[in-house]
């Protein structure tokens, strides 16, 4: 069987950038579960301390984008946001920017809460969820689909906050 040349210099390219890919460097060794959460038992999971700071997350990744952060003289705020942003990539099921979230920051004198709870749509009032009869849709009909969806209010409450106490621009958040 013979190949084509553009068809092997694809191939060579694929297998390139693929190899490439799997030989990234990485800040520690850690096995990746093979499910985004347990679903029961204890798991130890990294964190990182040192005698100006510390870091933890659910995730040893988001731990470590947190970590860089602070390595480069973020902000506490800074770090969160990129410990969320990682989150939402390795369990956007549990801790995704799709939903909802609270904050609490300490200056170590105050103590502020941001609240990013979903909220409803600007169009929805209280015939949201009423048929054309003017009846209460059946119950089903109102959870499934969009009339039951909230607003995401997590990424709006980071920025607040990264506004109020961020010290690194907030592209480079995204970055680590």
């Amino acid at each position: 069987m013979r190949r084509s040349a553009p068809g092997l210099v694809a191939g060579a390219a694929l297998a390139a950038l693929l190899a490439g890919c799997a030989s990234a460097p990485s800040q520690f060794a850690y096995t990746v579960p093979a499910q985004p959460e347990g679903s029961s038992g204890y798991t130890e999971k990294p964190g990182w301390a040192t005698e100006k700071f510390a870091v933890a997350a659910a995730n040893p990744l988001a731990t470590d984008a947190g970590y860089q952060i602070l390595k480069a003289g973020g902000s506490a705020i800074d770090a969160a946001i990129a410990v969320q942003m990682v989150l939402t990539l390795v369990e956007p099921q549990s801790s995704g920017i799709g939903g909802g979230a609270f904050l609490l920051h300490s200056t170590g004198k105050t103590v502020e809460a941001y609240d990013g709870r979903e909220t409803a749509p600007a169009a929805a009032d209280e015939k949201l969820f009423l048929g054309a009869d003017g009846k209460p849709v059946p119950f089903y009909d109102g959870v499934v689909g969009g009339r039951s969806v909230g607003v995401p209010g997590t990424v709006r409450m980071l920025e607040l906050a990264h506004k109020q106490h961020g010290k690194l621009p907030w592209a480079t958040l995204f970055q680590p």
